[in-house]
């Protein structure tokens, strides 16, 4: 008898999943803020309860329990929650290949419930490769597999391409990612100004430019400027000279420094570019400013 040939029927790659940099899941209460970030691999954001605000590149919406967004590689991206409530999330960090990837731009999704079980097989196997699931959103140290069980990276894999399969498939439903509402606007600006007064006050020694908040932040100036105006009623620079004048004059009060070391302290070139931006900021030299103390 003469056999069949059997010809093999290659499996055929749509895309691939190639890695994994970081799978978080932690529970913020209403003061989480991400101040953002870049970076060339993709980005899973998924909200288990609550709500958070999803920045990308100037444009965001609101995300509630049950959804998920995608920042493709070089998106500059932030999260910031609802203050009224407390947020569960899960982070997933990740590289793969495939022009098909581009689906995921611009969307957001709502689970349904395979793709929400998909997920939850995810993270079940995530214990099983690093013992426990990072809960720490700060810490980005590379994952430690080194004590994972037989198979776990496989099947991270396995289960993150089905998942990522099903929301192709059409199997949830998808919106673009529109622009934000009034209420979600003021509450993402109102934090991320926040943020960068207190970036101002921790570095208040460092004679702070315009760019370096623009690239401590990754926003652009105008962005930062308009933020400050609605907000602070005054300019980003002119606020922290503000308050590097208010340290200044705290310091001349308490007579422990001379002007020379004061200008040293606030990171100032010379002690005549000091006295020279306090009179313009006070209308006295340091010394004259002594005196009125007096």
């Amino acid at each position: 008898a003469i056999k069949p040939t059997l010809k093999i029927r290659p499996v055929e790659r749509d895309f691939t999943v190639t890695g994994f940099f970081t799978a978080f899941r932690f529970n913020w209460d209403g003061e989480f803020v991400f101040h953002g970030e870049s970076h060339d691999f993709w980005e899973m954001v998924y909200v288990d309860s609550g709500s958070i605000c999803a920045i990308t590149n100037g444009v965001g919406c609101t995300l509630s329990q049950g959804q998920v967004i995608f920042h493709e590689p070089m998106d500059t991206h932030a999260h910031i929650s609802d203050k009224r409530v407390s947020n569960a999330m899960m982070v997933v960090s990740f590289t793969a290949s495939g022009e098909v990837m581009k689906y995921f731009s611009g969307k957001t999704f709502t689970l349904d419930k395979t793709s929400k079980m998909l997920l939850s097989l995810f993270l079940d196997e995530a214990r099983n490769a690093l013992e426990k699931i990072p809960s720490d959103y700060n810490d980005r140290s590379s994952l430690d597999f080194s004590k994972e069980k037989f198979g776990s990276s496989q099947l991270l894999k396995c289960h993150f391409t089905e998942f990522l399969i099903k929301l192709i498939r059409g199997g949830s439903t998808i919106s673009t990612r529109v622009t934000m509402s009034k209420k979600s606007r003021e509450l993402a600006n109102n934090s991320m100004c926040e943020l960068m007064c207190d970036y101002m006050k921790q570095n208040i020694y460092s004679n702070l430019t315009l760019k370096d908040v623009c690239e401590h932040f990754l926003m652009g100036k105008t962005q930062i400027c308009k933020i400050f105006g609605e907000y602070m009623g005054t300019g980003p620079m002119e606020y922290y000279s503000e308050l590097r004048m208010s340290y200044a004059k705290k310091l001349l009060r308490e007579k422990t420094h001379s002007v020379s070391q004061i200008s040293d302290i606030l990171g100032y070139s010379s002690i005549h570019t000091f006295s020279r931006a306090f009179k313009n900021a006070t209308g006295h030299s340091p010394m004259a400013y002594t005196k009125t103390i007096i």
